[in-house]
């Protein structure tokens, strides 16, 4: 078994997806080794080898002679590279059959837009950087309004985006990158923030579990708390959210076998906007919740879907979980866990088991918490989301 891995890490014990008595697993990487796995994965890490982009063909062709090989990945940029792999080792296609559509904000958007699912209005900056950054900030501020929201077209993660709140803001973010290609922006969206998640196999959607966001994805350096808890599987808002994803699978392409996850807002009379969607499974601790909330680890599962296994079909366990991100700034370090009367793992980062000394925050803690009364729950995430955990 080959996993694939260039920049987001690995959450979860690969031996409870590829049984170490069945699998002879490796991890390939052009990135960072020591990255491979985030900090706080279970179990014990996997072997790994570091090679090029330009020779992975050669290394798992080098495997194959022993074995029968499967190539799968939970790396949204190992996506395409993945998928380009399994059609020259003749594997089944399992990736959307028009990944682009799933990769690229811009062709997203236009594809979404033509099915009649609400995106936010948008706009496809020059391929040359705007040369012209006045000019092309008028555009900007003229079709989308102010406050606006700048990211690239190819990213993961919350990577280069940035919120723009004045013309002039515009015109310098504009003047900063000049000559570059790749960019888009986007209307701010004044709501609360939602995903949701499911199982794609060849166009049928199966519902996995709905939630919410804390706020935001953004600004952990500078301080903000990250975090999210699941919405109730019987909720109107979950039943929306259900067929708003299979909309979007409808338009983006359901071929395949893969997790689909999607990110909207809720704004104004309870309009549900579409922000982002990957055809993995998400990040953060949301792949952990699904398990807790429905049975089914989402990244475990996108892997196992890519190599063909059986998966456990999702069902509501009666769990309510949630998860909370907290930073360490500098000069500060963990201090202690505030009291919760949920079940909880928490997990003290390295960065902050000693005095942080980097030149902004940094991730420090990790706490994922449940029960199963929604009450307790809110009351717990409360707590997490304000209490002091790490302090000089």
């Amino acid at each position: 078994m080959v996993v694939l891995h260039s920049r987001q890490p690995l959450t979860t014990d690969l031996a409870r997806v590829f049984p170490l008595e069945l699998w002879d697993t490796m991890v390939l990487t052009d990135g960072d080794v020591e990255a491979v796995m985030r900090e706080d994965a279970p179990g014990t890490s996997p072997r790994v080898q570091s090679a090029p982009r330009t020779a992975w063909a050669d290394v798992i062709r080098a495997a194959a002679v022993a074995r029968p090989v499967q190539i799968v990945t939970n790396d949204e940029y190992c996506l395409l590279t993945c998928a380009e792999l399994r059609r020259e080792f003749a594997l089944t296609a399992r990736h959307p059959a028009r990944l682009e559509r799933y990769i690229d904000k811009v062709l997203m958007k236009e594809c979404l837009d033509l099915a009649g699912v609400r995106v936010p209005r948008f706009l496809a900056l020059p391929d040359d950087g705007a040369s012209e950054p006045h000019a092309v900030a008028e555009e900007v501020v003229a079709r989308l309004g102010l406050p606006v929201v700048v990211k690239p077209r190819r990213e993961a993660n919350s990577r280069g985006v940035s919120i723009l709140r004045t013309e002039a803001e515009v015109r310098d973010w504009l003047a900063e990158h000049l000559g570059e290609s790749g960019w888009q922006a986007e209307e701010f969206l004044d709501g609360t923030f939602h995903h949701v998640n499911g199982l794609v196999t060849e166009g049928a959607t199966a519902p996995v579990q709905t939630g919410r966001y804390l706020g935001p994805l953004l600004d952990l350096p500078a301080g903000r708390r990250l975090g999210g808890w699941t919405v109730a599987h019987d909720s109107p808002l979950a039943r929306r959210a259900h067929e708003l994803n299979s909309a979007v699978v409808d338009a983006l392409g359901g071929e395949g076998a893969f997790v689909v996850h999607t990110e909207f807002a809720v704004i104004g009379e309870d309009e549900l906007v579409v922000v982002e969607v990957a055809a993995r499974a998400p990040g953060a601790l949301v792949s952990e919740l699904a398990r807790l909330h429905a049975g089914s680890n989402l990244e475990e599962v996108n892997l196992a879907l890519q190599a063909g296994l059986p998966i456990p079909e999702p069902e509501p366990t009666g769990v309510v979980a949630a998860w909370v991100w907290v930073p360490v700034m500098p000069g500060e370090r963990y201090r202690n866990t505030p009291p919760t009367s949920s079940e909880k793992v928490v997990h003290v980062r390295q960065a902050a088991q000693e005095t942080h000394r980097g030149a902004e925050g940094a991730l420090g803690v990790s706490a994922l918490l449940w029960t199963t009364d929604p009450s307790i729950l809110a009351a717990d995430v409360d707590v997490a989301a304000t209490a002091e955990w790490c302090a000089a």
